[in-house]
């Protein structure tokens, strides 16, 4: 009975038993707010790429409008933050409301999620915008 009591008074390695159970989750949570912020890094480049091909759709001033073409040109060159996910290809479409042409300019991107030990499946996004032609 002694020899128990001996141990249960003795807390010497409670903090590296405290240490060892803390460090997986706290790697965990830095790895986490890692993945998120590589989302908002994407999610804005997909922004800069949409308004990148909007503002060349408005502004570029021509004896003909441009083409559907060269509007993804821009859109797909002026994209970042893209890592290992996968990005459709620029949609351009045209159309006319309220006899005002205009010009809807989509994209999208699929993000896989590694999370070391556990993959979630691919988070979309999606951005678009409507640009009105002059």
């Amino acid at each position: 009975m002694m020899l128990l009591s001996r141990y249960r008074k003795n807390d010497s390695g409670a903090s590296a038993t405290e240490f060892a159970l803390a460090v997986p989750l706290i790697v965990l949570l830095f790895y986490g707010m890692a993945q998120f912020g590589l989302i908002l890094l994407a999610n804005a480049g997909l922004r800069h790429a949409i308004d990148a091909g909007a503002r060349a759709t408005t502004v570029y001033i021509g004896a003909t409008p441009m083409t559907d073409a060269q509007i993804r040109t821009i859109v797909s060159s002026s994209l970042y933050g893209m890592t290992n996910g996968t990005v459709s290809t620029p949609a351009v479409i045209r159309g006319t409301s309220n006899g005002v042409s205009y010009v809807d300019i989509s994209i999208s991107y699929a993000v896989p999620i590694d999370l070391i030990f556990y993959q979630y499946g691919p988070i979309l996004l999606q951005e678009t915008r409507r640009a009105y032609l002059p």
